[in-house]
């Protein structure tokens, strides 16, 4: 298991998240959003247009609050810095506000991905290494429900996403970003 140290914990009892500085959920470790001992989120990793954001900076903004910072590059940058910035604020109460912040001086058009996956795990089963595998993905109204043992988690998109694929965990959005303009995705 990952050295939990580098964590960033967000907690608001009885809820808390755990993340790496990059601010991706890649569903290893103790990653996760949990909620009364259990997992209910531990995989959460956002892609734009086919690419992983480059990180930048994650920081703890509160008890309950962290901030991640990551760039993304559009190919048509006419010079080396990125034209699109992704700001993520995560809260440790189950809420993730993602937005994309554009610095080109055209029109954007973007494609958004959430991978989304748990195991409904328990905290202490997880700290043993016995966590298990994921759940399978059901649609669920604007997001995705997972449910096994008496268990249950549903992730809600608003605005609703453009797709919903349960089978890969995957919520999906097409952005148009005007010059200078700005979009906010909110999972919860």
């Amino acid at each position: 298991m990952p050295s939990a140290h580098a964590s960033l914990v967000c907690v608001a009892l009885p809820a808390f998240a755990v993340s790496a500085e990059h601010g991706q959920l890649d569903g290893s470790g103790l990653e996760g959003f949990y909620h009364g001992g259990r997992r209910l989120l531990s995989r959460c990793q956002v892609r734009v247009s086919g690419a992983e954001p480059v990180a930048l900076q994650g920081r703890m903004t509160a008890a309950g609050r962290a901030r991640f910072i990551a760039t993304v590059r559009t190919g048509a940058e006419p010079g080396p810095d990125p034209d699109v910035i992704l700001e993520r604020l995560r809260n440790a109460s189950g809420l993730e506000r993602l937005t994309l912040f554009s610095s080109a001086t055209r029109p954007l058009r973007l494609q958004l991905e959430a991978q989304l996956g748990t195991d409904l795990a328990e905290l202490g089963a997880i700290a043993a290494g016995a966590a298990g595998g994921e759940v399978d993905a059901g649609v669920w109204e604007s997001g995705l429900r997972w449910a096994a043992a008496g268990a249950q988690s549903v992730v809600t998109a608003d605005p609703p996403p453009d797709t919903a694929v349960a089978s890969a965990g995957l919520l999906r959005w097409e952005l148009q970003l005007p010059p200078g303009g700005r979009h906010t995705i909110e999972l919860r």
